[in-house]
């Protein structure tokens, strides 16, 4: 009898374990969540990043086009395609600016490309075109929230922390093992958590972890099974870039929201 109990008292755990997990991981993920991030899954849901390639990779070869490739994200040559927001949407909405297909010769031109910029009008809602807007402005720096000059974000570049921490901070990138099975960004609700101040962000940069967080047995358990741990950058930094890195996320968190 004691033995059954004993069994049922284990499988009442697994069973709640296997509940409680998937749960912390949605509410972790739905904290993250920013109209970057948003934006970044409607392209992958999409098949948008099939054909704009993200950085680091060639262009997809696009006979017939007025270069001859498919303008791969973060390449820096968004402007010659579109220089604001309001033209990216209308790449995104109807497949090419409104004034592009006014003209007979240019949409000939499209007409004999290979591959054609789809129309999203009708497929995508609003907020979903809103968000993959975001998404791409962000990424090809037609505009970005926070202080795109702030010496802080070259620090960030420099130093490789949005390889990890997405575009412009915005978060989400996997981290298997981890707690919310991501790399947690800076724009979310979740950096509220780990972040409570100035000083504990310095701890974060310089020692690749906080003090406070550290005490906590069941995050310590968690952070030596992530594949991914925060390095520590004390030897890395000059004087003062800590200092411009924190102005940089502060200016981000208070970037009002497209």
């Amino acid at each position: 009898m004691v033995r059954r109990l004993i069994w049922l008292a284990l499988a009442a755990s697994v069973v709640v374990a296997a509940m409680f997990v998937p749960a912390l991981r949605w509410l972790l993920w739905s904290w993250e969540a920013n109209p970057i991030l948003r934006g970044r899954l409607v392209a992958e849901r999409n098949g948008c990043l099939n054909c704009h390639l993200m950085p680091g990779s060639g262009e997809l070869s696009n006979p017939g086009s007025r270069w001859g490739t498919v303008p791969r994200f973060g390449a820096g040559n968004a402007m010659m395609y579109a220089g604001s927001r309001e033209e990216l949407e209308e790449f995104i909405r109807f497949g090419a600016p409104q004034e592009w297909l006014a003209d007979e010769s240019v949409r000939a031109r499209l007409a004999s490309q290979h591959l054609r910029m789809p129309a999203y009008e009708g497929r995508l809602t609003d907020a979903e075109i809103r968000d993959l807007v975001t998404y791409v402005a962000a990424v090809e720096k037609v505009d970005v929230p926070g202080n795109v000059e702030s010496e802080g974000r070259m620090v960030a570049g420099r130093q490789g922390c949005l390889a990890c921490h997405g575009v412009e901070g915005s978060g989400g990138l996997p981290n298997p093992g981890s707690l919310g099975g991501f790399i947690p960004g800076f724009l979310g609700g979740n950096f509220d958590d780990m972040v409570l101040d100035e000083n504990e962000f310095r701890e974060w940069v310089l020692d690749g972890e906080s003090a406070r967080l550290a005490r906590n047995p069941l995050l310590r358990f968690v952070w030596r099974r992530q594949e991914i741990s925060m390095p520590a950058y004390r030897e890395e930094l000059a004087p003062g870039e800590v200092d411009e890195l924190w102005t940089w996320v502060v200016s981000l968190r208070e970037a009002p929201s497209p």
